[in-house]
């Protein structure tokens, strides 16, 4: 076993949980990890998702998360340059220790957005299957858009083999939709509210299945 001189002072605790914070104590490192957990992921497009990280920062726990084995990151030659990266398997099993640490938010604290934070409904829709043990109902698809008035953003909440996940694209053929704007999204989710703000077609039980992911009771 190797030995260590009493007089020095290292900065890490040798202990499982420590070595784990050590990797993970950093906010962001774990919102990553979420946002790519659908699959490959252009660096431009996580860009935008997480406009309150600056270039620089991004980079730098990209670079981490790359050597600490939880992502990949593959560079094409093309014009513009283009990286995509991807989780690693290590990476992927963060994802239900994402949903715990989201379930303990929504249990004990969770509340209308605060001063301090930006709103973004599509990142609640990307933390969505991690926040149920198994994923409601059975395979399908359902349509979830935020309505703006240049364009909506559309996304599709996909169960498939006993697994959820969520893509950034329009879902045309879903029997249930689910939209509003994003002031309807906050509404809806917000536990102060207590009330569906949201339009819903198709089938109401899997819609109110979808929305009780992020019931706080």
């Amino acid at each position: 076993m190797p030995t260590r001189d009493f007089g020095e002072k290292p900065r890490r605790q040798w202990a499982p949980d420590a070595r784990a914070l050590n990797v993970l104590g950093d906010r962001w490192l774990m919102v990553i990890v979420r946002d790519l957990a659908a699959g490959p992921l252009r660096l431009d497009e996580l860009r935008r998702w997480l406009p309150g990280v600056s270039a620089g920062a991004l980079e730098a726990r990209l670079a981490k998360m790359a050597e600490e084995r939880l992502i990949v990151r593959r560079r094409f030659r093309s014009l513009p340059p283009r990286v995509d990266l991807e989780l690693t398997d290590r990476g992927r099993s963060l994802l239900p220790v994402i949903g715990e640490i989201a379930r303990w938010e929504l249990q004990t604290n969770w509340s209308a957005p605060r001063a301090d934070e930006w709103i973004d409904v599509a990142a609640c829709f990307r933390l969505a299957p991690f926040l149920a043990t198994a994923p409601n109902g059975a395979d399908g698809e359902l349509a979830l858009t935020i309505e703006h008035e240049e364009k909506p953003q559309e996304y599709a909440y996909v169960r498939q083999s006993g697994r959820a996940k969520v893509e950034h694209r329009p879902a045309p053929d879903a029997a249930i939709r689910i939209s509003g704007t994003a002031e309807q999204w906050v509404a809806t989710l917000s536990p102060e509210t207590n009330a569906n703000a949201l339009r819903i077609e198709g089938e109401q039980a899997p819609a109110d299945a979808f929305l009780r992911l992020f019931d706080s009771r």
